[in-house]
């Protein structure tokens, strides 16, 4: 098998798409710091409080169809330009109704020239985002290495962007724009890829009939999307919203500059149990066919990696995160150090939530995914409303800590099947040192 033309195939698509996480996480990160030092923690939080509302609103220009597109793409192949034209007119209307409805939404609440222009600009971005067709495309095609080649490239080229614009110490408005050129990088190389690989973009037919069958089945991911980004992003403009009011802007832009450079950091960290889970998530579907009782030792000994992996991650980013942010980023930003060490104690739910993703694919329960994550959101929302103006950022912390301990543990104790998985979690985390190889 391992000497198969295929799984090498599928081998060295993995082996593409690991190198483009890496090189692409490090390259941000670097760049990161670079801008963070140069603008300073208050105007970090201005630009991060746009993107954290266009984060959200973004699930709009797909409208959920990204994994019905790659499952029919494999599944279809002969319907390749039906799909992707389709799907092209739904990225692209739903990146104007994005538009149309931050607009109306920085309108009515009354925001200040600046914050406005900093939405729409990273919002304006969203207006390309069709250019995503084709890399469901080249997945399809197990061509991770284009994929690869291509988003390293347009990050290069949007890391030296912004590099450029701290030589020059340019305002901060042109640092929004920094998003909407790695699109654009990002949509010319995808662009020029397929087109030499002797496709035509205008061979592309979108159809109603298309339309509406990738929106009949894409609708729960819509929603599921809300939910996520919700549970993921609102605590960033909650931040600046609530203290605003209650202390004044200047304050809250410093308060979120502080919780984004240590989200940020806490997302590079959060890069690995996906690794793992990418490695492992095949073992455990063959396993779900072939014997049930394999199949939840290796759902108990995946629990049991990533728990070990969390004590490795977690300890030292407990005791050496205020150190390590004022090393990188200066005494400026050491509160921010002091929130990524509390950030310890949430990234339980980042390395346990990944691995729960193989037992929710396997045994597909998608709509119970989505009820669990519009609770987690809805419960996030619950709690930082009363914890942000008493805690501040940290409130937010513990808030999305509680939100994700209901959503990836507590709900599983409602049903039967979860209750099974509940089991494995709590055996897995209570014997991680039993972690052996998989059979």
């Amino acid at each position: 098998m391992f000497n198969s033309e295929g799984f090498r195939r599928y081998l060295n698509n993995f082996s593409w798409l690991f190198f483009d996480r890496v090189v692409r996480m490090a390259l941000i990160l670097a760049t990161t710091i670079v801008v963070s030092r140069y603008l300073g923690v208050e105007r970090i939080g201005q630009l991060n409080y746009a993107l954290a509302i266009v984060s959200i609103a973004m699930v709009l220009t797909s409208l959920g169809a990204n994994e019905i597109v790659s499952r029919d793409l494999v599944r279809h192949p002969e319907r390749r330009d039906e799909l992707l034209g389709s799907t092209f007119a739904i990225k692209l209307v739903g990146g104007i109704v994005l538009n149309l409805g931050l607009l109306v939404y920085v309108l009515v609440k009354g925001m200040d020239t600046l914050t406005v222009f900093l939405i729409m600009i990273t919002a304006s971005a969203e207006l390309l985002k069709w250019s995503t067709v084709i890399d469901y495309y080249f997945m399809a095609q197990v061509r991770g290495n284009v994929v690869a080649k291509v988003n390293i490239v347009s990050t290069v080229l949007a890391s030296a962007y912004k590099l450029i614009l701290v030589w020059m110490q340019a305002p901060l408005i042109w640092f929004a724009w920094g998003y909407f050129a790695e699109v654009i990088s990002y949509s010319v190389g995808f662009i020029w890829a397929y087109e030499r690989g002797g496709l035509r973009m205008r061979d592309w037919r979108p159809t109603w009939r298309m339309v509406r069958y990738i929106l009949d089945q894409s609708w729960p991911m819509l929603l599921y999307g809300f939910a996520l980004q919700a549970q993921l992003k609102i605590d960033q403009v909650m931040i600046k919203d609530i203290l605003g009011r209650k202390l004044g802007e200047s304050f809250s832009n410093i308060e979120l500059g502080q919780y984004s450079v240590a989200v940020k950091m806490l997302e590079a960290i959060a890069f690995l149990p996906l690794i793992v889970q990418l490695a492992v998530a095949p073992a455990i579907a063959k396993a779900r066919v072939v014997d049930i009782n394999l199949y939840h030792e290796r759902l108990t000994n995946q629990y049991r990696l990533m728990f070990a992996m969390y004590l490795i991650t977690a300890v030292p980013m407990f005791f050496l995160s205020e150190w390590g942010i004022v090393l990188l980023y200066g005494e400026e930003f050491r509160e921010a150090g002091v929130l990524l060490s509390l950030f310890a104690f949430r990234l339980i739910f980042s390395f346990m939530g990944v691995a729960k993703g193989s037992f929710i694919t396997n045994e597909g329960l998608f709509k119970f995914s989505l009820i669990t994550s519009i609770l987690g959101a809805a419960v996030n929302i619950g709690l930082n409303t009363w914890l942000i103006p008493w805690l501040g950022a940290r409130g937010a912390i513990w808030s999305s800590a509680f939100s994700f301990l209901i959503s990836i543990f507590i709900v599983d104790l409602f049903t039967a099947r979860t209750r099974t998985n509940f089991r494995l979690m709590m055996t897995g985390m209570m014997t991680f040192w039993k972690l052996r190889a998989v059979k």
